[in-house]
C-alpha cells in the first residue's frame, strides 16, 4: 500500500508530536527528581531553583516552563509522589477481603515507598511542615484522599464487626494516620535508624489491637 504525500507528513508530524511528549515528559521527570534531592539536601528554603535546574541538567528557564516557581514544583512533586502513592494503596487493598488486611496492606505500602526514597520522605515530613500554606494545599488534595481511603476501610471493618463500633472512622482514620507518620519521621530524623520494614508489624499489631473488637477479653459492641 502505497501512502500519499499528506499521509506521510502526518505519520511524521504525529510521530515528532509523540517524541516530543515523551522528552517533556523525560525531562519534568528529571526536573521533580532534582527538586527532590535538592530541598532534601538544603531544605526547602535554603534550595535554589538554579541549583535544581543545574542537578536536572537544564537551563535555568526550562524550569519555568514546567512549574511556576519553587512553591510550585514543592507542592507538584509532593502531590503526585502522592498520587502514586495513593494508586498503588487502592490496589494493594483491593486484592483482600478482609478489611483488617487491607488496612495491612495500606500501612505496609506506606512506610515501602518512603523507606525506599529517603530523601522524598525528608521532603513529605519535614521540609512540608515549615508552611500552613503548603499543608493546607496538600491537605486538601491527595492526603486528603489517603484518609479518606482509611476512613472507608474502618468503616466497612466496623460495618462487618471487624473493628470497633463506638470510635468514628474519622477519629480513627486520623490516628492510624498520625501513628504511621510519627514512626516515619522519627525514622528520618534519626542519625542510625532501624528499617522501617522491621517496625511495619509491631506498629500494626498495636493499631490493629486498638481497633479490633475484642481486645483483652472487652467487648466494644
Amino acid at each position: 500500500m502505497r501512502l500519499s504525500g499528506s499521509s506521510v507528513e502526518k505519520w511524521g508530524m504525529s510521530l515528532r508530536g509523540a517524541l516530543g511528549q515523551r522528552s517533556r515528559e523525560r525531562k519534568r521527570g528529571a526536573i521533580l527528581r532534582a527538586a527532590v534531592e535538592v530541598f532534601s539536601e538544603r531544605g526547602y528554603f535554603g534550595a535554589r531553583m538554579r541549583e535544581v535546574a543545574e542537578r536536572a541538567g537544564v537551563a535555568d528557564g526550562t524550569l519555568y516552563l514546567y512549574f511556576e516557581g519553587k512553591e510550585d514544583l514543592l507542592v507538584s512533586l509532593l502531590e503526585e509522589n502522592a498520587r502514586e502513592f495513593l494508586l498503588r494503596a487502592r490496589r494493594d487493598a483491593a486484592a483482600f477481603e478482609d478489611p483488617r488486611e487491607k488496612l495491612r496492606a495500606v500501612i505496609r505500602r506506606h512506610l515501602v515507598s518512603l523507606e525506599g526514597d529517603r530523601a522524598l520522605a525528608g521532603v513529605f515530613q519535614i521540609e512540608l511542615r515549615h508552611s500552613r500554606r503548603f499543608l493546607r494545599k496538600v491537605a486538601r488534595g491527595q492526603v486528603a484522599a489517603y484518609l479518606h481511603l482509611l476512613q472507608e476501610i474502618i468503616a466497612q471493618g466496623a460495618a462487618r464487626g471487624c473493628f470497633r463500633g463506638d470510635v468514628p472512622a474519622e477519629v480513627a482514620a486520623r490516628a492510624v494516620f498520625g501513628a504511621v507518620d510519627e514512626l516515619i519521621t522519627a525514622w528520618v530524623l534519626a542519625s542510625h535508624p532501624r528499617p522501617l520494614a522491621e517496625q511495619a508489624e509491631p506498629l500494626l499489631g498495636l493499631l490493629l489491637e486498638g481497633l479490633e473488637t475484642q481486645q483483652r477479653g472487652r467487648n466494644y459492641e
